[in-house]
């Protein structure tokens, strides 16, 4: 791809650094390694976190972040368990999707993965509860992904009939999983959630 370097960005590498986790970006010295090692470029061929760094280090800002490899980092850490000057790969390209994110808000981006929506109907529902809860993370996230409650519904039940299931017969979710029938499908907090809302509080600043 031939770079149009009248298009770049100057400033969008202290546009990351100046992001948390994003204050290694400079330290890479484009080995490859975080991509050689990386699990997902088994499933995805396309995706190569030494190539987003490198095109951030560049100035390519409206391709990076409209790059949909961007949301498919699994942070399972093995590129910064190998990384030679200890970049935390991950929290780079987390650095990466905020800027995204906060662009999107904007109106000046339109984000096609539904990560951020996952991201955020988890947060939401460990700060409620002080947990995860399996059902109330769904009937949050579903029907955000899909553009309507019944829509929302519909998907997530066609999900269930499969993954879903496979999950519950194990135990990991309701309506199976625990020792009720109604276990992980009613909501259970954790004692002292107002020590949750103040770490959430903390955190984004309030």
């Amino acid at each position: 791809m031939p770079i149009k370097t009248w298009e770049l960005d100057s400033n969008f590498k202290n546009e990351i650094l100046n992001e948390a986790g994003g204050e290694h970006l400079t330290a890479c010295y484009q080995c490859s390694t975080c991509t050689l090692g990386c699990p997902i470029t088994e499933i995805v061929p396309s995706y190569n976190p030494r190539k987003i760094i490198q095109m951030s280090l560049l100035g390519m800002r409206n391709e990076v972040l409209s790059n949909p490899d961007l949301w498919i980092c699994a942070i399972c850490q093995t590129c910064t368990a190998r990384c030679p000057q200890d970049v935390v790969v991950g929290d780079v390209l987390a650095a990466i999707r905020r800027i995204a994110e906060k662009e999107e808000e904007a109106g000046n981006l339109k984000i096609e993965s539904p990560r951020p929506l996952f991201e955020k109907a988890f947060l939401h529902t460990v700060e409620k509860y002080g947990r995860l809860y399996d059902i109330g993370l769904a009937l949050e996230y579903y029907p955000k992904r899909e553009g309507g409650t019944v829509s929302g519904i519909k998907a997530m039940m066609n999900d269930y009939k499969d993954f879903g299931m496979r999950m519950a017969f194990r135990g990991k979710m309701g309506p199976l999983g625990g020792h009720g029938l109604l276990k992980g499908v009613l909501p259970s907090k954790i004692k002292k959630t107002d020590v949750m809302k103040k770490i959430f509080e903390k955190v984004e600043g309030k």
